[in-house]
């Protein structure tokens, strides 16, 4: 389980990653947000990766980065669709109502309205702060280079 984000931008994050890895991405980012909602009361659903470094990060000792990584998932998305990506017609109203659910919650203040701080988190190494951007950057190249299958996405990639 990833947030692969090489900008403070949503939008540049998504554009970064290859199809395949946006898609999961997608998934992976509805996923965190669940779990987090559970671990605060508002919904009742399965926290089975509450302990994850990821998901440890967005929950912030019980206030978690929910809005921001609903805005991360939304780029993530909208950037997924405008490649063709595909849905179930299922999957998308669980995200449109995790989306709706989000927005009609905000205003109580129950969890942090502030940005996801950037945090790397693979293997055993965790990093903090601005430097995390530059190591899912090199990450995300290193997993190109062994990709069986080229990577399809809109960044230019220069070994």
């Amino acid at each position: 389980m990833q947030i692969f984000r090489v900008s403070p931008d949503h939008g540049t994050s998504a554009r970064h990653l290859d199809n395949r890895r946006l898609s999961k991405q997608v998934l992976e980012l509805y996923q965190i947000i669940r779990v987090n909602l559970s671990l605060i009361g508002v919904l009742d659903t399965n926290t089975q990766y509450q302990h994850h470094p990821i998901v440890k990060h967005v929950y912030n000792s019980g206030m978690p980065y929910i809005t921001d990584t609903a805005r991360l998932l939304h780029a993530c998305d909208s950037e997924h669709r405008r490649r063709g990506g595909k849905r179930s017609a299922q999957f998308r109203a669980d995200l449109d109502a995790l989306k709706a659910l989000v927005e009609t919650r905000a205003p109580e203040n129950i969890w942090s309205h502030d940005p996801l701080p950037p945090f790397y988190a693979y293997g055993d190494a965790r990093i903090y702060g601005e430097a995390a951007y530059g190591h899912y950057r090199e990450l995300l190249c290193e997993k190109w280079e062994k990709d069986k299958v080229a990577p399809r996405c809109s960044v230019r990639y220069d070994p």
